[in-house]
């Protein structure tokens, strides 16, 4: 098999691996849904929804189970112009902040609780029938986060023991407002002995996931959003559990203690619900700014992103950012990329001298190794060359490619009459074709006999193909590198000697 069918199959091996997910997250979601409906409430109707207001949220309350029911973005709109709502809605009478008691008693929070406003904050009470009085507060903490406190109360005339603690379960999923976000859907918490944070896609979780040590904090995240609960007095542990629709609901446990008549027992909390921004996410001091996953070179992922943005607050632009990245890359680089470039030249141009020697030497091997020994040290060079740039330009990509997936700074942000969003897919693969077709003047342009090898033109085309299943921002970076070091080849062939 020659160098074109390996080619052509590494690459039908590459596209077969970008549309498996599309195709089995499309045809073979799991909709069953793994938690009932809870029962019908027993208060008699008529109850008003409540909201907390804060800068960067807007929150909905209702006195049934004194839950909240919606967390809607007020600066990040969604694909209809309306604020981006953070509460998933597979459950329709099951929402956070839940508690269940360690005999399994949950049936109290189906119930209407009693309420009053506490300042900037709501105070949600009731008592159960075995004289336990639970109250619930409710109050905002910067943009996106609520201060939730939890105090249990013994009205009873006896002992209460909690030798299992109790469980909160602070959210049923987390909402997907586009389709592409569900397989970013991560389950993530920060724990151990080591304190190092710990991620799961949530379409992997097909049985309960538990930590063994208590978490600092655990919640899901999707590629922009994330909902963590922070108990601060770090004692809690928490299970994972599947809900369905590749959904993951998480369970805290408390650790046990015991209630005197009139004595009260009280736990707080931190709930963030809202962007992934470092900045905002390291102002809660708990943290938080490791919910951002950079991937493995993340020193350069935070660079690249911290450069790209200044270039946008030159610009105006992160499709221009993204082009003075490349051009800004290739001027650093210049040196090295033009090696590199005429090592790629020379490369085939030395094989073809080679190939000419040893037809001309058939009948002595030994003059033909003699002449050709210089040239290998040259074809060496050359293919150091050929590769040296790569070392630094892969983990650049690879560094591009996450933050593309990762920071919300990118969301939404359009370049040109057709994309909308860079950090998507191109919707007309313009930005692919356009790619490809400067590949091919760059290959063209290394070619020692473009008549006899036609590489240069369908390896272009595959890298085309593969590239369309990555962000539109990705490829416009790539595309402006392309058109780039065309250039400089150009440059370089009009420069040789004997042209």
């Amino acid at each position: 098999m020659g160098s074109k069918g390996i080619v052509s199959i590494v690459v039908v091996i590459i596209i077969g691996y970008f549309l498996y997910e599309p195709v089995v997250d499309r045809f073979f979601t799991d909709t069953r849904l793994r938690v009932p409906e809870a029962a019908v409430p027993s208060s008699p109707g008529g109850e008003e929804d409540l909201e907390l207001v804060s800068d960067g949220i807007a929150f909905r309350f209702s006195p049934i189970g004194a839950r909240i029911i919606s967390a809607r973005l007020r600066h990040y709109s969604n694909g209809d112009g309306a604020g981006e709502e953070l509460i998933a809605d597979l459950l329709k009478t099951r929402s956070g902040l839940r508690v269940e008691l360690p005999d399994g008693t949950s049936v109290f929070e189906d119930d209407l609780y009693s309420y009053e406003r506490d300042g900037a904050g709501l105070v949600f009470f009731r008592e159960l029938p075995t004289g336990m009085e639970i109250r619930k507060f409710y109050e905002p903490h910067r943009q996106y986060g609520l201060n939730v406190r939890l105090r249990f109360t013994n009205r009873s005339r006896r002992a209460i023991a909690f030798p299992q603690g109790y469980r909160v379960i602070p959210f049923y999923g987390i909402h997907t407002s586009q389709g592409s976000w569900m397989k970013k859907t991560e389950v993530v918490w920060k724990g151990g002995p080591d304190g190092s944070v710990a991620r799961h896609r949530s379409k992997k979780v097909k049985e309960d996931v538990i930590p063994e040590e208590p978490v600092a904090w655990a919640g899901l995240r999707n590629r922009y959003f994330a909902q963590v609960l922070v108990p601060l007095s770090r004692e809690h542990t928490v299970a994972f559990h599947p809900l369905g629709h590749w959904q993951v609901f998480p369970t805290f446990v408390s650790p046990p203690f015991d209630l005197a008549p009139g004595q009260a027992y009280e736990a707080a909390y931190l709930l963030y619900l809202g962007p992934l921004i470092p900045k905002e996410l390291t102002a809660y001091e708990t943290g938080l700014e490791e919910l951002i996953d950079y991937g493995t070179f993340a020193f350069l992922g935070k660079a690249v992103l911290a450069l790209v943005r200044w270039i946008h607050g030159a610009l105006g632009s992160y499709g221009l950012a993204l082009i003075f990245l490349a051009l800004l890359l290739r001027l650093l680089l210049f040196p090295v990329t033009q090696f590199n470039l005429k090592s790629l030249r020379e490369m085939p141009r030395l094989l073809q001298q080679m190939d000419a020697i040893e037809d001309e030497e058939k009948e002595d091997p030994e003059r033909a190794a003699a002449r050709m020994q210089p040239l290998r040290k040259r074809q060496v060079q050359a293919m150091i060359g050929s590769f040296a740039p790569l070392v630094i330009q892969i983990p650049v990509f690879l560094a591009l490619y996450q933050v593309l997936n990762t920071s919300i700074a990118l969301r939404n942000a359009g370049f040109g009459p057709w994309i909308t969003d860079l950090s998507m897919r191109d919707p007309l693969f313009l930005l692919p074709l356009l790619m490809g077709a400067a590949m091919i003047v760059q290959q063209r342009l290394t070619v020692a006999n473009p008549k006899q090898n036609r590489t240069w033109i369908w390896m272009p085309a595959g890298f085309a193909l593969l590239f369309s299943f990555f962000p539109a921002g990705l490829v416009l970076f790539w595309l402006a590198d392309s058109v780039l070091s065309a250039a400089q080849l150009a440059w370089i062939a009009y420069r040789e000697p004997g042209r």
